[in-house]
């Protein structure tokens, strides 16, 4: 599963609070009390792509790009917006742009990439080590 509930608390709820936004932003306008809510979830590196480069929402710029709050802001606002399905399809999507130069929304998807690398330290995974070939069996056979 790319975007899986930990083994830590999965769920904890801190108070209720009044006049606040879904983000627990200060919100006088806001009519009825919110439950603050955190859920703990583990995201892959072409999942964070995904999200910030193609959930529909997301609309940034370079330099969003170049700011870690914004990055870490957007993601949150990703996961609200986005359903295990729609995680995975993006994941898959950002997998596709970066695995080669002339794809579609390569370049973008790159600096987004680079970005998700300089704020949450994520690397794209390497490949599997293709095996040693063993030259002498080669010639034997």
């Amino acid at each position: 599963m790319h975007a899986s509930l930990t083994t830590r608390p999965v769920l904890t709820v801190d108070a209720v609070e009044e006049n606040v936004s879904l983000f627990g932003e200060v919100d006088p306008g806001e009519p009825e009390p919110r439950l603050s809510v955190r859920v703990s979830m583990s995201l892959r590196f072409f999942d964070l792509v995904g999200l910030l480069a193609f959930q529909p929402e997301m609309q940034l710029t370079a330099s969003d790009l170049l700011e870690s709050e914004m990055l870490a802001e957007s993601l949150q606002f990703a996961l609200v917006n986005s359903d295990m399905r729609q995680i995975e399809e993006y994941a898959e999507l950002a997998r596709t742009a970066l695995s080669g130069p002339r794809r579609p929304f390569h370049a973008y998807t790159k600096l987004v990439a680079e970005a998700v690398t300089r704020t949450f330290g994520m690397t794209a995974p390497q490949p599997p080590a293709a095996p040693a070939v063993n030259t002498l069996r080669l010639v034997a056979a």
